[in-house]
């Protein structure tokens, strides 16, 4: 069992693709898909087979019941008691020596861009994410506190590292593609993976 957790519009076959997005929720309304593709409501095309779930909460699968789990993107919008709840959850359901890999932006990177003059001050909280979309008259903006999902905790690599070695995890930094996951291409994204941590180990 592969568990892609946060998936977005990423549902590649042969993975249980999992999000709690409103977009997702709403696609298994009959009609929806009719709607939004009408009205613009949400940028995604939302798979209605994506696997529903809350993941601030309890997972549904079993200890030690996965065989592989990979996250883009997901982690940073989790505070950092959230965070570590969803990663000892990720701990739980991994069979032993399961595989874990895990992409968050780089806060490095971006503190970079500031102090190197590639970013003006006034740009650099946009740029770490943090922000509600507060753009106005655009039917998203109505509905921006239920499908924005602001970053609540930043991780560099060594952060990202300490707090998966804290969980249990024995992770080490990779590049993006590089990977003891099969077929990893058909999951990872070039551009989510540019300015971005990415690490990969085992329960």
């Amino acid at each position: 069992m592969k568990l892609n957790l946060g998936c977005g519009n990423q549902t590649p076959q042969g993975w249980t693709n999992v999000d709690y997005a409103l977009g997702a929720r709403l696609m298994k309304l009959p009609m929806f898909r009719a709607i939004n593709s009408r009205m613009k409501l949400f940028d995604l095309d939302w798979d209605p087979g994506i696997y529903v779930h809350d993941l601030t909460k309890r997972f549904p699968w079993r200890d030690s019941s996965v065989d592989v789990i990979y996250s883009s993107h997901t982690l940073e919008h989790f505070s950092i008691e959230e965070g570590r709840s969803f990663l000892s959850e990720c701990r739980r359901v991994l069979c032993e020596n399961g595989i874990i890999r895990l992409v968050v932006p780089d806060l490095r990177h971006y503190i970079s861009e500031y102090t190197e003059g590639r970013t003006k001050a006034y740009h650099f909280i946009e740029q770490l994410g943090v922000l509600h979309d507060n753009r106005k008259n655009t039917p998203k903006s109505i509905f921006s506190a239920f499908c924005s999902f602001p970053h609540k905790c930043m991780y560099d690599e060594s952060a990202l590292i300490d707090v998966l070695n804290q969980i249990g995890f024995d992770v080490s930094p990779k590049a993006v593609f590089d990977s003891e996951i099969e077929g990893i291409r058909l999951i990872e994204l070039m551009d989510r993976a540019e300015n971005a941590v990415i690490v990969e180990g085992h329960k």
